[in-house]
């Protein structure tokens, strides 16, 4: 039996395809499966330049749960912080800025080392996806005083 390495596999499907559709974004997608747009920016909710932190990267992804009336602690992120509202309504509240609500199905980068809090000010539970694009071994979160 003959035995294909990966690479002649790999060569063999990039010839089948026409060329750059394997890798063009604005292609259309298989039978079955649709995209929303959600959020795409090169800066934070606050205006800032999101900026990659140095080290060897790590994804973290966390869902949180605030209760009515709950609250984050005064805090900041020293990572781009990514937040995608699952449900509920939560009130961002930044250091120097107007507060801002997001609602079920919106998202936001949050600041960088700059305080902040989220709040839930309604009286059902809002829940949040967080997803911190930091390097590992360095903190995503501090805590502020």
């Amino acid at each position: 039996m003959k035995t294909i390495t990966p690479i002649a596999l790999a060569f063999g499907l990039a010839a089948a395809l026409p060329v750059g559709a394997a890798f063009a974004q604005d292609d259309a997608l298989p039978a079955g499966f649709e995209t929303s747009p959600v959020l795409k920016t090169t800066a934070t909710r606050d205006g800032d330049a999101i900026a990659w932190p140095d080290g060897t990267p790590e994804i973290v992804s966390v869902v949180g749960t605030i209760e009515p009336g709950g609250r984050t602690p005064l805090h900041q992120h020293p990572v781009p912080v990514y937040v995608y509202v699952l449900e509920g309504e939560v009130e961002l509240r930044t250091e120097g800025g107007d507060p801002q609500v997001y609602g079920t199905g919106e998202a936001y980068v949050e600041a960088l080392n700059r305080d902040h809090q989220l709040f839930n000010v309604t009286d059902s539970d809002a829940r949040v996806l967080v997803v911190f694009a930091g390097a590992q071994g360095q903190p995503t979160t501090v805590t502020s005083e």
